[in-house]
């Protein structure tokens, strides 16, 4: 009966990077009957070891990772998924798989209907408040570099093997990927697969049946091209060499930076393999090369990425003490590694929760958050879905002594906001936040997409906040490089402007022995025409780019990859409006705005 069901769904799973309503509920269903007998196994008080061999069988039956992914992924991950069983009454298989499998379209496509998760946060009334004194008319602007995403792979080999037959390629020992999907002839067969009365979907194991009837697979006759040298399109990390070579541009080019915001992610996406060894090796050597190249009179400002994590996304409530449980050994390693950048406050924060504050100068504060504690693929949002309200209370307060103050804020923030991998309670709440406190948040810059976009925050139809994403310095999964520089206003600490620096992967990987030839994309001011990097000048832009000067949806579009050789060629229009709506969506699953640009595209287009 398994191998029926795995048959239907293993060719669903691998068909399409779009997600399609057939996929996202055969995923749902799937998951939670795999998760209900789970809980009834923990229940059943079956050894951990029966538990992590039943799991493992049905991983590797299931076909969509190789063997040595699904012991490694559970071996690491099943001792934190057995605690929160056990500890949290009423647990439900449906809360696990509604939070792994939420998309950014449909809030039907999984549902967990948890209560647990309704919560709001209180802001307070507006204080009276005195700009801080301090400030300088017509002082020079701060410089300010931003870097995101490193996701360095210690193991990466030159012309290895970077179509292999696990999730993430390119690293040493592995090998090429054996089978290939006929995908087109398996959709009629997989649809007829689910039957559904009301709310309730039935999965019909006679399509099995049809779908192997199907010439679907296929033997690989191995002649992908080998990993590059300075990394690659393809789902593989970065080189040590590679990451050197962007910090070493940075401060060579721009030596008047005054601050580096690094916005996270240093490990690599090889999470069925990663130690505590190799996270800690990995986190002390990206400060240790920004501080060698920037030198010790450049403050850096750095964010916890969900990568840095063990196993990779869990960060555990500070209550939480056990032995492969707790995130303290993350929070206390990061203090150490950044203690030369800490205050004694920011060491006690990190402590407890992996976000902190620090005073950049006389009126400028940055807040650097955990927004890891509201990611989808936590497990201890299960645990405790009130966790990652307390992390917004935390922000409500610092924003508040800082509004009292007279300062200005910047958020680094290495998830940004609206999108799915964060529930969507922080996302709503955390909106409110964004509204309340907009006259002290300047800016806000995120990371963790990879790609070059922006946010708009809304307060009905005016626009009052930006958030801006800083990209990537991997190519993961079809991006070029990029760091930016932000020219800060000294007074308002508002963006003046963001200027993007890129190279082409392509051509750096045909001269493996010289250096990458980078040079700048775009700044955002002069390239789209605008007076300002003000809300307003951007929701005007965007609406600009949807109706009468849609040359800019086209440079949009092309800047959003970077002009990635394996991505910018083929986005097409609808590609183009999807990339742009997410500019406009905040809030998870509020897409009005989102609507209305594209209603308004495709109608200038008739």
């Amino acid at each position: 009966m398994l191998n029926d069901v795995f048959h239907i769904y293993r060719p669903t799973y691998l068909m399409k990077t779009q997600e399609t309503h057939t996929r996202t509920t055969l995923t749902c269903l799937l998951c939670r009957s795999i998760f209900s007998a789970f809980i009834d196994m923990v229940e059943e008080n079956q050894s951990e070891q029966n538990l992590i061999n039943t799991i493992t069988t049905l991983c590797s039956t299931l076909g969509v990772l190789s063997p040595k992914s699904c012991s490694g992924l559970i071996d690491l991950n099943l001792p934190i998924i057995i605690y929160i069983i056990k500890n949290t009454p009423g647990v439900a298989s449906r809360t696990f798989c509604g939070l792994l499998f939420q998309t950014a379209n449909n809030p039907n496509s999984c549902v967990y209907n948890d209560p647990r998760f309704e919560w709001s946060v209180d802001l307070p009334e507006p204080s009276e408040f005195m700009e801080t004194e301090s400030r300088q008319s017509n002082s020079k602007p701060l410089k300010i570099a931003l870097i995101s995403d490193a996701h360095i792979d210690p193991f990466y080999e030159p012309n290895g093997v970077a179509d292999c037959d696990e999730p993430t390629c390119c690293r040493k020992e592995q090998t090429p990927r054996r089978l290939t999907f006929n995908y087109d002839l398996l959709e009629t067969h997989v649809d007829k697969s689910l039957s559904n009365t009301g709310d309730t979907y039935m999965l019909n194991l006679d399509a099995a049946t049809g779908i192997k009837s199907v010439n679907i697979v296929s033997r690989n006759n191995n002649t992908s091209p080998p990993a590059g040298y300075w990394g690659d399109y393809r789902n593989c990390d970065t080189p040590l060499w590679a990451y050197d070579d962007v910090i070493e541009r940075i401060a060579s080019t721009h030596k008047d930076i005054d601050v580096v915001y690094y916005i996270g992610d240093n490990i690599d996406h090889h999470v069925w393999e990663t130690t505590f060894e190799m996270i800690n090796g990995m986190n002390q050597y990206v400060i240790d090369k920004m501080r060698k190249e920037f030198g010790d009179n450049v403050l850096i400002v750095p964010c916890i990425g969900n990568h840095e994590s063990q196993p990779t996304n869990q960060f555990a409530p500070s209550s939480i003490k056990g032995d492969k449980l707790n995130t303290t050994w993350l929070y206390e390693a990061l203090v150490k590694k950044w203690d030369y950048y800490l205050t004694e406050e920011a060491k006690i924060t990190i402590l407890e929760k992996g976000a902190f504050t620090r005073l950049i100068k006389p009126g400028l504060r940055v807040i650097s958050i955990n927004s890891n504690i509201a990611y989808r693929s936590n497990w201890w949002l299960v645990y405790d879905p009130l966790e990652a309200k307390r992390h917004l209370e935390w922000l409500v307060s610092e924003l508040y002594k800082a509004e009292v103050a007279g300062e200005k804020v910047h958020i680094l923030s290495h998830i940004p906001p609206g999108v799915h991998d964060l529930i969507y309670t922080w996302t709503r709440e955390y909106n409110r936040i964004i509204n309340r406190f907009k006259k002290t948040i300047t800016a806000e810059f995120n990371g963790h997409l990879h790609s070059d976009e922006f946010k708009i925050f809304y307060n009905g139809s005016d626009p009052v906040a930006m958030a801006w994403g800083v990209g990537s310095s991997t190519s993961y999964s079809d991006y070029n490089v990029n760091y930016k520089i932000a020219t800060i206003d000294n007074n308002t600490f508002e963006p003046l402007n963001i200027v993007n620096y890129i190279y082409n992967l392509t051509e750096a990987n045909l001269t493996p022995n010289r250096r990458p030839h980078w040079f700048q994309l775009y700044d955002v001011r002069g390239t789209f025409g605008i007076p300002d990097l003000s809300p307003a000048s951007l929701d005007n832009l965007v609406y600009r780019m949807v109706t009468n000067q849609t040359q800019y949806l086209d440079l949009y579009a092309a800047f959003y990859s970077k002009l990635s050789d394996t991505r910018w060629p083929n986005c097409n229009d609808n590609c183009k409006i999807d990339n742009l709506c997410k500019t406009v969506v905040t809030v998870l699953w509020e897409r009005s705005k989102c609507e209305e640009l594209r209603l308004l595209y495709f109608s200038s287009k008739l």
